[in-house]
């Protein structure tokens, strides 16, 4: 069991203890009042977070709060961001860590044909073709078309060929083959941290496929460590988490790493 990071002038340690996947087990405790917090899912890491801008932050200072930590998480050249809420008359601080390259390997039904020998990049992102699509064996117009997308037929982007435009194509948990990402929109609105839900993939918490074929994937994704503070009247709320890039812009909860402190 590891100590948590200290928050505040007064605040106290948290104990943490990892479990599988996506989970994280913690407690927290403010001055005079013991309270525990269960963290065993991604929507109750979502909730403790809610809870603490519930008590300092406006509805307008919530949004600017999670937008910039948003900008910190896509940030190359800064590591430290703070904000005001007028409303509230609270302040944050926002700190991340470097970006850490995580490597996985997965097993996926995919059709017979699909070459996954390249190095993919985790997703898991949901776009719609523009225009009647072939869907290719291998990242190249060279692939032997194994079937093909109608105009704007919605699929599950589950990785992009690591620094090429080629996208691997996931519909109804069967791995289809490859389309270029100049020919297909996503549906992912830009959306804060807290609406993204962690890849099912990477969690390792989703049933077993049914299908008989399957095969090995190989990739990375990339994740970040963030820490925050939120200050009024003297009183510090502060937490941590690891967050997790599907895409640009696009970053989810992974493993929150400490609770709520008051001092």
């Amino acid at each position: 069991m590891d100590l948590a990071k200290q928050f505040g002038r007064s605040a106290l340690a948290i104990a943490v203890v990892s479990l599988s996947g996506c989970q994280l087990l913690q407690f927290g405790s403010q001055p005079h009042t013991v309270s525990s917090v269960m963290m065993n899912d991604h929507a109750e890491s979502v909730m403790v977070i809610n809870q603490q801008m519930d008590q300092y932050l406006s509805e307008d200072g919530r949004a600017s709060f999670l937008n910039q930590m948003l900008v910190a998480l896509e940030s190359d050249n800064r590591n430290k961001f703070k904000g005001k809420d007028p409303d509230t008359y609270s302040w944050w601080k926002i700190r991340v860590q470097p970006n850490q390259w995580k490597e996985a390997e997965v097993s996926r039904p995919i059709v017979d044909g699909v070459d996954t020998s390249k190095t993919l990049e985790f997703m898991d992102v949901s776009y719609r073709s523009k225009a009647n699509l072939n869907l290719r064996s291998k990242p190249s117009l060279d692939g032997e078309k194994l079937g093909e997308l109608n105009k704007d037929e919605e699929f599950n982007a589950i990785a992009k060929v690591e620094g090429e435009p080629w996208l691997l194509v996931e519909q109804k948990g069967m791995v289809r083959g490859y389309v270029h990402k100049d020919y297909a929109r996503t549906n992912q609105v830009n959306h804060d941290i807290l609406s993204i839900k962690p890849n099912p993939l990477l969690c390792g918490d989703e049933p077993a496929p049914v299908e008989p074929a399957e095969s090995e994937l190989f990739g990375n994704y990339t994740c970040r460590d963030l820490s925050y503070e939120l200050t009024k009247d003297g009183h510090i709320t502060a937490g941590s988490l690891r967050a997790c890039r599907k895409k640009r812009k696009v970053w989810y909860i992974d493993v929150p790493m400490a609770s709520s402190n008051q001092s």
